[in-house]
């Protein structure tokens, strides 16, 4: 018998291990919330309204928009939308249409059955003919380039006109010269007693005074050899 009863108590742990628990059905609570603009936002223009807007039984939602903090009057902001909204754009409000001030919103999630859940948001500030408020820049005015004086010299008193250059005018002092006049070059005069003139009727003689003393100069070496040969 206590075989038979371990045996079932193994059969049910191992049954227990091997079937998954059963998951956890999930929540119906819907989200209904804007997020987008906040709490004491300057708005201008065409604003897009970012939220959520998903109930359990969903039929529709609408946005709505009240002068002051506490409305007691409701406008509708476009139109009754019938698809739910999960963290998306909800609706554009245009504030051009409202004059400047402190608006509410108020968010309905209408269910099949009529009930709703709601989300309000107060304080939002409609500024469209006030400026935008924005940060001048003052140029900085940077001082032109002034002349550095020379040294030793006096800086001139506020006010006092710039000095005007005096053209001064070179020339010579005294009276110009007579111009003196410039030399020709050219080839120079022959002269008739240059050294190096020879005359033509004197080469006859010295070629006889030549040819005489040559044959003088012959005749003294055959002398000159003869003797040698006879010693």
């Amino acid at each position: 018998m206590r075989r038979i009863a371990l045996f079932f108590v193994l059969v049910l742990v191992l049954a227990g291990l091997i079937v998954p628990p059963v998951a956890a059905a999930p929540s119906l609570q819907g989200q209904v919330l804007i997020t987008s603009p906040g709490v004491n936002e300057e708005v201008r223009g065409l604003v897009p309204v970012i939220g959520s807007a998903s109930v359990p039984g969903f039929q529709y939602y609408k946005l709505e928009y009240g002068v002051g903090p506490n409305p007691t009057d409701w406008a509708l902001v476009d139109r009754m939308f019938d698809a739910a909204v999960i963290n998306n754009q909800l609706a554009v409000w245009n504030t051009n249409a409202v004059p400047d001030g402190v608006y509410s919103l108020r968010l309905r999630a209408v269910k099949q059955d009529g009930n709703y859940d709601e989300f309000s948001l107060r304080g939002v500030i409609v500024s469209n003919t006030r400026p935008t408020s924005t940060t001048t820049v003052t140029p900085t005015e940077t001082p032109g380039e002034q002349a550095t004086p020379a040294p030793g010299a006096t800086p001139a008193a506020p006010g006092t006109p710039a000095p005007t250059a005096t053209p001064v005018t070179v020339g010579p002092a005294g009276p110009l010269a007579p111009p003196t006049a410039t030399p020709t070059i050219g080839a120079p005069a022959r002269q008739s007693n240059v050294p190096f003139d020879l005359d033509p009727k004197g080469w006859s003689q010295a070629f006889v005074f030549g040819v005489m003393a040559m044959g003088a100069a012959i005749a003294v070496l055959g002398i000159v050899f003869a003797v040698r040969r006879l010693l």
